[in-house]
């Protein structure tokens, strides 16, 4: 093989492991979240909703407060019309420096609980239903950060 062939062989190789590497990470996840069974409301009182949340080891994700601002923050949202949302508490991060930030960044890894509280009100009419709500949150590694996912969450309601 003459210089020039292994050069455009090593070059195409690069450019295909690239591509199938970014592919492959499309639907891929860092964690995984296990949502309680379902949510048992009680008309008139406070109701929590624990979202466990399974990061993969060998990866990190962002914490809610993350020191650098151009890391996206772990966030979670819901659409809860009919059951007011009063509080989201996220863990503290832990404070890790890695190869690729000079100062010690807030993340998350392993297993961490994601705690939200809703009010049921009196007036909620009893009919099936299901809570939706999505997490978005940046998965790193030690060397990389990648880009921004967001999971679908559904929470059965039970009156």
């Amino acid at each position: 093989m003459t210089l020039t062939r292994i050069r455009t062989w090593f070059i195409l190789s690069f450019f295909v492991g690239a591509s199938i590497n970014s592919q492959s990470f499309e639907g891929w996840q860092a964690l995984s979240i296990k949502p309680p069974v379902s949510l048992l409301l009680e008309t008139g009182r406070d109701v929590e909703l624990v979202l466990t949340l399974n990061i993969k080891p060998g990866y990190h994700i962002n914490s809610n407060q993350p020191e650098e601002d151009y890391l996206i923050p772990t966030s979670l949202n819901w659409q809860s019309p009919s059951l007011p949302l009063k509080s989201i508490n996220y863990p503290i991060g832990e404070l890790v420096t890695y190869s690729f930030s000079s100062e010690p960044l807030s993340v998350y890894s392993g297993k961490v609980q994601v705690v939200s509280t809703f009010h049921v009100p009196e007036t909620l009419q009893k009919k099936p239903g299901a809570l939706l709500g999505s997490l978005l949150y940046q998965a790193c590694n030690n060397t990389a950060c990648f880009p921004p996912k967001t999971i679908s969450v559904t929470v059965p309601l039970v009156h």
